[in-house]
């Protein structure tokens, strides 16, 4: 009665389970969105246009990002209440962007994702995970407030502040703050312990969560890995492309040189404690804890450090000591070592090496931005050329081909932009939208373009 329930909530009537069999639709809808977590809206039109089945989808992710984040005070009845209020939420949510698929996984629209990673994004490890995603009460550390997702209270504030501009307002009653509620709600969570899950105080072992589903979750490369993904790909299917597989920015360090940044995200992301599955929740993150300290103390040492060289340069009116200098270096490398302890033994040498340099190299501005971005200093960052875009480009349309001569079309295509966010950059925002559209006309036929600010409209019209 429940699910009935639901699919009358929804204006979901038709489809598996109802009696009525799926339209064939007469053009392949792609949905074109700026922002990733208006796909959820996106797929909910398609379902209720009988152009996929309620249940049961898998979904083909091609995206620097997982997007299988899930939020700390939204209540997971809410997927099963209201699509509104789920789409306000989802906005409202500083990392809104990022939690848009486990409701739909929750909801039971989605069974399986296949997350197609560029090489540059590292968040969860190649292979398959056979796993549930359910409700529990959330569970955070004592005096954590925020998720990792969430990142720094500085960097989260001006985020948060910047959606609250940049995104136009969804119409609401206003729903009231379950955080601050002496019961807070159960919310979503996956029994996967990959540390990315873990650190986002997601993960729930299977047998303390409530209502949940079976969710089998593929992680691998293109094009290498297709002979692996594909076979996951059974029944119907959708097609998610987010603009950023293909080239991606970090907004957190905006202002910071690649090259400056890249040293910084391969320490943490190469930290021992993150390479496998969490075993000890409890031992994990005290272990994460730990090594956030001494990577501070590293950089706050290096501020203070030319802090004194500035000061010493405007009251003598001459460079620093010899003395100063040495005495700064000893605290570097003290710092650095015991930083090295957190890294496989076989690569310490080459990454307190690398990072040394950058530290050396780093302007003051720069220092700051990584401080300030603390761990989102390991989102995906990767410059590109135009030659590499159209490799890129074309290992799509490869694998579009593949995929679809084994399974036939997907049922509704997503494509995010993620330029306002800053993910995607700008300079190449033409060419990777124009060219994922022909790859899918050429492969797939006539389509029918949706854009996300005509959703409103849109789910006015009558079904066809």
């Amino acid at each position: 009665q429940e699910q009935q329930s639901f699919r009358f909530v929804y204006g979901m009537t038709t489809g598996p389970g109802t009696g009525k069999r799926l339209r064939a639709p007469l053009s392949l809808p792609v949905y074109v969105c700026e922002y990733h977590d208006e796909a959820l809206r996106c797929l909910h039109h398609a379902i209720r246009r009988r152009r996929i089945p309620f249940e049961g989808l898998t979904m083909v992710h091609l995206d620097a990002h997982p997007d299988l984040g899930a939020s700390e005070s939204m209540p997971a009845q809410l997927v099963l209440e209201s699509p509104h209020d789920l789409y306000v939420a989802l906005r409202e949510d500083v990392g809104g962007i990022a939690q848009w698929i486990l409701p739909a996984v929750y909801a039971g629209h989605l069974r399986c994702v296949c997350w197609i990673r560029p090489p540059w994004a590292r968040q969860i490890a190649d292979g398959v995970y056979n796993v549930v995603v359910g409700s529990a009460q959330r569970q955070l550390p004592p005096g954590e407030e925020h998720s990792r997702k969430a990142a720094p209270r500085g960097v989260a504030a001006a985020v948060k502040a910047h959606s609250a501009v940049r995104r136009a307002p969804l119409p609401s009653e206003g729903m009231p703050d379950p955080s601050t509620s002496p019961n807070p709600p159960e919310t979503i969570h996956i029994s996967c312990a990959e540390p990315y899950f873990v650190e986002d105080g997601t993960f729930r072992p299977a047998e303390a969560q409530a209502s949940s589903k079976p969710f089998r979750l593929v992680v691998g490369l293109l094009p290498v890995d297709s002979a692996t993904i594909l076979p996951e790909v059974i029944g119907p299917w959708t097609l998610d492309v987010c603009l950023d597989y293909f080239a991606c920015g970090n907004p957190f360090l905006s202002q910071v040189r690649p090259r400056i940044a890249a040293p910084f995200a391969e320490v943490h992301n190469t930290a021992c404690f993150r390479l496998g599955p969490v075993k000890d929740v409890a031992n994990f993150l005290t272990t994460r804890d730990a090594f956030d300290a001494a990577y501070r103390s590293v950089l706050r040492n290096e501020l203070q450090a030319e802090a004194e060289r500035v000061a010493e340069e405007a009251e003598d009116g001459s460079p620093s000591s010899s003395e100063g200098e040495s005495e700064r270096d000893a605290a570097r490398a003290a710092l650095l070592t015991a930083l090295a302890a957190f890294l496989p033994e076989d690569r310490r040498a080459e990454l307190m090496s690398d990072l040394a340099e950058a530290l050396e190299a780093a302007r003051r501005s720069e220092l700051e931005q990584i401080q300030e971005a603390g761990d989102m200093v390991t989102l995906p960052l990767h410059a590109v050329c135009e030659l590499e875009l159209e490799e890129r480009l074309a290992a799509f349309e490869s694998f579009l081909e593949q995929i679809c001569s084994r399974l036939g079309h997907p049922g509704a295509v997503t494509i995010a932009r993620s330029v306002v966010d800053g993910f995607c950059p700008m300079r190449w925002l033409c060419m990777l939208e124009s060219g994922v559209l022909a790859a899918i006309r050429r492969r797939l036929g006539k389509i029918d373009v949706l854009y996300a600010d005509e959703m409103d409209a849109l789910e006015n019209e009558p079904a066809r």
